[in-house]
């Protein structure tokens, strides 16, 4: 296991070339303003129109990301080399991991809002109010958890059907929505905006970026989004709480930024 996360891809950015920009406030510039406003705009617009199901969807997909891209910074800093990185063209505003921008991480929020917003849901799913949301969530034919509480061998046919169909519906969009990420990260690695640095996370390698990179990020979203409200914000805060942890962990061992000393037990 240690010697397949330090595999080297050849020919990959060195990490003077990762470290250049990294974490460094002076490379802020102005466009990040109006880009935090129009995502900002996006969210109030959702939270304003009550549709909080959205909302509470994108926040597990974005923070599925996070995860992921701490993790890459680890691997990093005990390797000498991300499964990922994003300085080798530069044009940042902010690096904040070796994998991980301010672009980036707006552009997560936003893919999740428009994940969610792909689905389909039942007019009064938000009810009216705020605590109402899903409330009928085990007898609403669009949602994924429709009928979760009847044994498959005490449904009508009918209702068989239906909870297929919501089932199918969210597996269905989340398969796409990987596969199609996955082919704008190709896309992105091609032109060198996005450099793969290990062997296993390569275009001749897509399923690994599919289960790994993608496939988390859409599930968790649309668990998220098809829960009562009440378990909907257990759900984001458990999921909040592990990359939480994950990022005091890597803080504390000095992982969230260079590469560690030569003093300190890692991989090379």
């Amino acid at each position: 296991m240690l010697s397949l996360l330090s595999a080297k891809a050849p020919g990959t950015t060195t990490p003077e070339m990762l470290e250049e920009v990294l974490q460094d406030a002076s490379t802020l510039k102005w466009y990040i303003v109006p880009m935090f406003l129009v995502v900002l705009y996006i969210i109030v617009t959702e939270l304003k129109n009550k549709r909080y199901n959205i909302v509470f969807g994108a926040a597990a997909f974005w923070l599925m990301d996070v995860f992921n891209e701490t993790w890459n910074a680890m691997v990093y800093a005990t390797t000498g080399q991300p499964v990922w990185g994003t300085t080798a063209a530069g044009g940042s505003a902010l690096q904040i991991l070796v994998g991980y921008n301010i672009e980036i991480s707006f552009m997560f929020f936003v893919l999740g809002i428009v994940a969610c917003k792909l689905l389909r849901t039942s007019p009064e799913s938000e009810g009216a109010g705020f605590w109402d949301g899903n409330k009928n969530w085990l007898n609403d034919p669009n949602n994924m958890y429709y009928k979760a509480n009847v044994a498959a061998k005490n449904l009508l046919p009918e209702e068989r059907r239906l909870k297929v169909k919501a089932v199918m519906g969210r597996v269905s969009l989340a398969l796409i929505g990987a596969v199609a990420a996955v082919i704008i990260e190709i896309l992105l690695n091609a032109c060198g905006v996005l450099t793969w640095e290990k062997t296993w996370w390569q275009p001749t390698m897509p399923i690994v970026l599919f289960l790994i990179g993608y496939c988390p990020f859409y599930f968790a979203a649309y668990v998220v989004h098809d829960l009562p409200r009440k378990w909907q914000l257990v759900a984001l805060g458990c999921i909040f709480a592990v990359v939480v942890l994950l990022l005091i962990i890597a803080g504390s061992l000095g992982m969230l930024g260079k590469q560690l000393p030569d003093g300190f037990p890692h991989m090379k």
